[in-house]
This record gives structure tokens, C-alpha cells and sequence, in this order.
């Protein structure tokens, strides 16, 4: 699979949080982007990030969060989250393609292929990044067929026992 490695500062997100069971999240985080849009809270978080977390460690569910860069000190609005992600080395994959399609086609490989095959890493936290280009940037949004989008991995080195 195509991916980069890179390191990231740690940030803080500010966001819109559902959980959602893995059987079904395919169908059902398109639906909470689209109400989230519908019911406006797009005007205060247009959603740069879909961040993807399983701090319970539940095996068939995680929360999902809609998410900008959250400037420390600012306004938390009624019905948003702020979240702390901290400073790792990430996997990065390329998503080339209209949403949903082409993001979850990648997320299922690296998932399923790229992480159990991996003899070099291992995930270092229990959540990944959905990161969105802005779709004003492409003729038919995130539609169309050029469309860009990443996710993140945050990645460690596998340790060994001897």
C-alpha cells in the first residue's frame, strides 16, 4: 500500500461525537455528515477531520467525532467536544476518489491488510484520523473523481521479546 511516515505535534480537535457499532458504520457515518450539515452545526465545525476512537476498547463499537483544530481557550459551543491528540509518528494513506467510497475502499485495506501484515509497526493509540482537502477545491466536491483525502495511523515501532 502507498503510505508516508510523518511525525505530528500533539493538537486538540473540537467536534460532533456519536458512537457508532463497526457492523454497520459504513452506512451510518455518512448519514451523521449529512445531519450535521442539515442541522447547521456545520457552520461551527465544517469538518476537516473524522476522528475515529476506541478509548473504551469495546471490540463492536468506537465514537466518531466531526472535527476542526480546537484553538485552546476558545468557546466550547453547546453539543461539541474537545479532544487531545497527542504527539505520534502517523501512517499516512492517500485516498484518491468521490466519499465515501474511495476513503473506506483504503481504511478497510489498511485495517485489515496493512496493519495485521505489518512486521515494522504497530498502532501506538486507539484512534485514527479522517482527513478531509476542502471540497471547494474539486469541480464536483467530494464527488468528484480527483477528490483527496488522507488517514492517519498513529504508528510505534513493534517491540520484541527475546
Amino acid at each position: 500500500m502507498d503510505y508516508k511516515m510523518i511525525e505530528q505535534d500533539a493538537f486538540t480537535i473540537i467536534g460532533a461525537s456519536k458512537m457508532f457499532k463497526y457492523d454497520c458504520a459504513y452506512d451510518e457515518i455518512p448519514k451523521f455528515w449529512m445531519e450535521h450539515y442539515q442541522t447547521g452545526k456545520g457552520e461551527t465545525v465544517c469538518g476537516i477531520y473524522g476522528v475515529c476512537i476506541n478509548s473504551s476498547g469495546a471490540d463492536d463499537e468506537f465514537e466518531y467525532v466531526i472535527a476542526d483544530n480546537y484553538i485552546p481557550g476558545a468557546d466550547i459551543p453547546a453539543g461539541f467536544i474537545t479532544k487531545d491528540i497527542a504527539k505520534h509518528t502517523w501512517a499516512v494513506f492517500p485516498c484518491n476518489g468521490a466519499l465515501p467510497n474511495a476513503l473506506q475502499s483504503v481504511n478497510t485495506k489498511v485495517f485489515s491488510e496493512w496493519l495485521p501484515g505489518n512486521k515494522e509497526y504497530e498502532m501506538a493509540a486507539a484512534y485514527s484520523l479522517e482527513v478531509y482537502s476542502d471540497p471547494c477545491d474539486f469541480p464536483n466536491g467530494n464527488q468528484d473523481e480527483n477528490y483527496y483525502s488522507e488517514i492517519w495511523v498513529p504508528v510505534e515501532e513493534k517491540t520484541y521479546e527475546n
